[in-house]
């Protein structure tokens, strides 16, 4: 028998080659299949049928009536959500960029304590820091008798914090610390020289901030931001804890309500797509740029 002529040889091992090509591209979407699987099945497929299910009447034919009663009902509630996330968001940064700045540029033993103690609110859930936060702002709660003893106030008038001011302090307390953690890894970042040299020219601590610090950690700062942002508009426990059924009150708490009480899910669903709506021009933006900073490092 004949062996096989080169020119067969070279075909075939161009049919082999081409094959494994195609086949490099099974394995990497194998291992990507159960992890996008559970995100399509856990975050995506509830979020379209929510939006689905917001559009649908009682007898499931498609309607706006669902929007139109929670606009009736609930538009005083969706101000206040807006206005809670907004405040507590924007204190919250105030706050995490000002605690970033200290332990990023100073050396003493206090950044160093206060570096560590930082992180202890991250890690505990938001039914603690609700008890807590009633326990601290309660009418002779702890806040109140130390402003008492201070002369401040009043303890037979006391402040009432059960309210906007309250809840607002209750997430600035919790959030700041986890937007500090990220803020503060940005920080981190920024070589020395840089500070330095805003320094050598009589930049003083304000100006570094603004300058050095803010300017080049921006897009760390957004992704902290919108992180804060989208939790605070999605927490049930915190504001359902304080507030309960004083109105006005949070969306997540008239979604819970409304589920609980009525059994109305077309409303409770519209509530929903009105807090995604909330969420969508920061998600939006985050989407962007983890696209942006996964095609700069690939």
């Amino acid at each position: 028998m004949s062996g096989l002529s080169p020119v067969a040889t070279e075909g075939e091992a161009a049919v082999q080659s081409n094959r494994g090509e195609r086949l490099a591209w099974v394995f990497p979407l194998a291992l990507l299949l159960p992890a996008t699987a559970l995100m399509l099945v856990l975050y995506a497929w509830p979020f379209i049928a929510s939006v689905y299910r917001s559009f649908l009447s009682a007898d499931g034919s498609l309607t706006l009536a669902n929007f139109q009663k929670a606009y009736e009902l609930y538009f005083r509630d969706v101000l206040f959500s807006l206005e809670v996330a907004v405040l507590s968001t924007f204190f919250s940064a105030i706050l995490s960029i000002s605690l970033s700045t200290y332990v990023r540029l100073s050396n003493s033993r206090l950044a160093r304590l206060t570096g560590l103690l930082y992180r202890l609110p991250i890690f505990i859930p938001f039914v603690v820091v609700g008890q807590m936060m009633r326990t601290f702002l309660a009418p002779h709660g702890l806040l109140n008798v130390f402003l008492a003893q201070l002369a401040v106030i009043d303890l037979n008038s006391p402040l009432q914090l059960f309210n906007l001011q309250g809840l607002v302090l209750s997430f600035v307390w919790k959030q700041a610390p986890f937007m500090t953690l990220i803020i503060l890894g940005g920080f981190q970042m920024i070589d020395d020289a840089y500070i330095e040299a805003a320094r050598s020219v009589g930049a003083n601590i304000f100006q570094v901030i603004t300058k050095v610090l803010v300017p080049m950690s921006r897009a760390t700062i957004a992704v902290a931001i919108i992180l804060a942002f989208t939790s605070t508009v999605g927490t049930f426990t915190l504001p359902f804890m304080l507030i309960g059924g004083k109105t006005p009150t949070t969306l997540t708490v008239d979604i819970a309500h409304r589920v609980t009480y009525f059994g109305d899910y077309g409303v409770a669903n519209a509530l929903g797509v009105l807090s995604y709506l909330m969420v969508l021009l920061t998600a939006i933006y985050y989407l962007r740029y983890s696209v942006r900073k996964g095609i700069y490092e690939a």
